[in-house]
């Protein structure tokens, strides 16, 4: 019997979920349309085109709805089953009340990890495409890749400091080169200065230059034609350019946030966006543990409207936590780690109190 029930429930679930999903993105495509169609006229966009261009953002707009759907597909199908007294029956027959919310919450748990696979798969994918789109077909740029840097300053480890003029990662050459190193007590221990530097064998060789090296007493300098510096940070690393973060996996994302450091930037912001993706997996079982307490208490009509407002409302909270959570963090009055899951962990224990509180 139990496995007849969760078909029920699951069918049932899946059908408003989806329901949910497709209504919300067509008042999304719908109102973007609206909102881009003077920049559509503008440049004279095809209908193929505008198409196109919205259609490659659908995947990023579901996931912003994906917490709505699976929240309104809990409230309709455990909040019918309230309704017309099944929750009774269900009760009647010897099971548990906990067997349907573990279903739940086990779903909620397979929409997280729908939700991060998407973000890490397609969505990368179809925000570079409808950026591609965006400037190529409508606005009809050439995407250019820069290349060309200068006055570039990046720390090293052991108290090292390179120093830059001039970086073109396309011809993997720098100039005006300054190495300096450092001791325990910020004195100067050895400066390198060279005219060039090229990318060879996975490692950055300067020409023509000089060696300093100095002690308490003196300083003494070497001339050199080539002198392998044994740095083996790439050009690329070296040229740091904005990205949209939703155009990176995981794996890009954390390279881009080590390039931020190699230049001596603060990627505080990076660092709560990418715990985010990972907090963003449970925010689902969050949903579901706020959401299930009020829709099993929406048996009467008015219980029922009253139930779906303060579940919307705890959601909606949620976010507004979250918010407020990232902006505390950014200003470094959080950790990253805690900025990103403090929310899950409030809400996690506000839910697991109201399931404590649910009809036995």
């Amino acid at each position: 019997m139990i496995k007849i029930l969760y078909s029920y429930i699951i069918k049932f679930f899946i059908k408003i979920f989806f329901f949910t999903l497709t209504a919300f993105s067509i008042v999304v495509i719908i109102s973007v349309l609206f909102q881009h169609i003077n920049f559509y006229m503008e440049y004279k966009a095809s209908f193929y085109t505008i198409i196109l261009h919205l259609l490659s953002n659908l995947p990023e707009w579901l996931m912003q709805g994906l917490p709505i759907a699976t929240l309104l597909a809990l409230l309709f199908s455990l909040g019918n089953l309230s309704k017309n007294n099944e929750i009774i029956t269900i009760k009647a027959s010897g099971i548990s009340l906990w067997n349907i919310i573990i279903l739940f919450i086990i779903m909620g748990f397979i929409i997280g990890i729908g939700d991060f696979t998407i973000r890490e798969l397609i969505i990368p994918k179809t925000s570079l495409y409808n950026e591609k789109i965006r400037k190529e077909k409508i606005k009809k740029e050439e995407i250019a890749i820069q290349t060309d840097f200068y006055n570039r300053i990046i720390p090293l480890k052991n108290t090292t400091r390179m120093t830059m003029g001039y970086l073109d990662t396309k011809a993997k050459t720098m100039k005006n080169v300054v190495l300096e190193k450092y001791d325990q007590n910020f004195a100067i221990k050895r400066l390198i200065l060279a005219q060039t530097a090229i990318w060879e064998n996975n490692s950055w060789v300067l020409k023509d230059g000089i060696i300093r090296n100095f002690t308490s007493n003196f300083w003494n300098e070497i001339h050199f034609q080539s002198y392998n510096s044994n740095i083996d940070i790439t050009p690329l690393e070296m040229s740091v350019q904005d990205i949209r973060y939703d155009t990176m996996n995981v794996k890009q994302f954390k390279k881009y946030i080590n390039q931020l450091k190699i230049f001596g930037q603060s990627a505080i912001k990076e660092k709560i966006i990418l715990d985010i993706r990972f907090a963003s997996v449970f925010a689902h079982i969050v949903v579901m543990m706020v959401g299930i307490p009020f829709a099993i208490n929406s048996s009467k009509k008015t219980n029922r409207i009253l139930s779906f407002t303060f579940a919307l409302t705890a959601a909606f909270m949620y976010w507004i936590v979250q918010a407020m959570t990232k902006t505390l963090g950014e200003n470094l009055v959080l950790s990253p780690l805690v900025a990103a899951w403090l929310p899950n962990i409030i809400f996690l224990t506000t839910g697991i109190y109201l399931l404590n509180n649910v009809r036995k």
